[in-house]
Parts: structure tokens; C-alpha cells; sequence
């Protein structure tokens, strides 16, 4: 009697179904994380690169055009929760280094899941980045 109970293939596509549904979509979602930092990171790397760009060409207070066009860049991606863009160097005369940094924080979608295992992330990202140049001289 047990042995045609272990022959019995009944049932056995849902049992699968059941056991493989979750592990695909945690799958999906991480993919999508990672997307989601990956597209973060470059957004910030292109903001420090406009803000310091912006500020390396102004005539005046080159600091204040550096923050203005990494804010408006930054605001563009809308993904981040909280940003901040920071002056490193302020490039005040010309041939001097005007350097700015900026960071933000996305979600992580995967926090419920990561919360389980101690050192991992917790429900954001926070991704950074600072760009130099030279102030130009007119």
C-alpha cells in the first residue's frame, strides 16, 4: 500500500509550482534592485558631473551654479528619497579645483527579506558620487 502512494504523481505540478512561484519572484525583485541602484548610482554620477560643470563656467560664485545644476539634475531621476549635494573645494578663482558631492537615498525592495540576516542593508540604498574640475578663466 505505501509503495503506490510513492508512485502516485498526482498533485506533483502544483507542489512545484508552489515551491518554485516564490523563489521567482524574489528573483525578479532583486533584479529589479539591482536595476534600480545601478540606474541611482549613474543619475548621481551624471548630477556631480553637471553641478561641477555648471560651476566651473560661471563668472561668479561658481559654488552657488555648481549646487543649483546638481540639484536640478538630481531632481530629474526621480527615484531618490533624500538628497544633498555638498561643496568639497568652491573653485573661487580661475585654475582652481571646484569640487561638489552628491548623494542620495533609493528603496530597497528586498527590506523585508534582508531584515531576517543581520549586516545586511536595511530599507534604503544610499548611493554617492563627486565630481572635479577646473574653474575656467575668462
Amino acid at each position: 500500500r505505501s509503495m503506490k502512494f510513492l508512485k502516485d504523481n498526482r498533485g506533483m505540478e502544483l507542489l512545484e509550482a508552489a515551491i518554485t512561484t516564490p523563489i521567482a519572484i524574489m528573483v525578479m525583485l532583486a533584479i529589479v534592485n539591482l536595476g534600480m541602484l545601478v540606474y541611482a548610482q549613474q543619475a548621481v554620477q551624471a548630477a556631480a558631473r553637471h553641478g561641477a560643470r555648471m560651476g566651473s563656467v560661471a563668472q561668479q560664485c561658481p559654488a552657488c551654479y555648481a549646487v543649483s545644476g546638481a540639484k536640478s539634475a538630481i531632481a530629474q531621476a526621480g527615484i531618490f528619497e533624500n538628497t544633498s549635494v555638498s561643496v568639497l573645494a568652491p573653485g573661487g578663482s580661475a585654475g582652481s579645483i571646484l569640487k561638489i558631492q552628491v548623494s542620495g537615498s533609493v528603496p530597497n525592495f528586498m527590506a523585508p527579506l534582508t531584515s531576517l540576516f543581520p549586516g545586511l542593508r536595511g530599507l534604503t540604498f544610499t548611493v554617492r558620487a563627486d565630481s572635479t574640475f577646473r574653474k575656467e578663466g575668462w
